[in-house]
């Protein structure tokens, strides 16, 4: 039996969807989630000397948030969405990159085998998955974790050290904080 293209895409799209559809949202075992409303999110960026510092550069203006402790300090605005960097006092010299309307990326894998990816099988909702020790959310759904289910996803990506993740979007930022031992 013969079947045609759009039978063997729809069949596909149909098993892709159902296994989509057993990863749990949550957040993932092990960490914690905190959460800001952040009008007009453009950027953002984590510092690679201070793991735990994440700037966001918004319609509102720029900060650095401390993904420890929550803690948000305004500060000058000093970036170049040409180059996607930015600089802050707080942080000295250090150049840090930044991904987000402009382009730019921030770091998808962690040097512990954890890994985030897009999805998006109703597009324009996006999908961040949470795939812990170097796994495949295809091969072990539940496994995986939804940390994001919306729709205008600007960046996303754990720091250097892989203790923290942040996921922003036009109007919220959510940081994961993971959970000390």
């Amino acid at each position: 039996m013969m079947y045609s293209i759009e039978e063997i895409e729809k069949a596909n799209r149909n098993r892709l969807l159902s296994l989509i559809s057993k990863i749990p949202e949550r957040v993932p075992e092990g960490w914690e989630k905190m959460e800001f409303a952040v009008g007009g999110l453009m950027y953002l960026g984590f510092s690679d000397v201070h793991t735990e510092k994440l700037i966001s550069i918004s319609s509102q203006g720029q900060r650095i948030i401390n993904c420890e402790t929550g803690k948000k300090t305004y500060c000058d605005e000093n970036y170049d969405e040409e180059d996607l960097v930015v600089f802050a006092e707080e942080l000295g010299e250090e150049m840090v990159r930044i991904a987000g309307e402009g382009g730019g990326g921030l770091r998808q894998y962690s040097k512990d085998g954890n890994m985030l990816q897009v999805e998006a099988p109703f597009w324009p909702k996006q999908k961040v998955i949470f795939i812990p020790n170097w796994s495949a959310w295809q091969r072990n759904p539940a496994k995986c974790t939804v940390i994001y289910d919306e729709y205008e996803l600007k960046a996303f990506g754990f720091s250097k050290c892989g203790n923290y993740i942040a996921v922003g979007d036009s109007a919220d930022l959510v940081i994961f904080k993971k959970m000390r031992k």
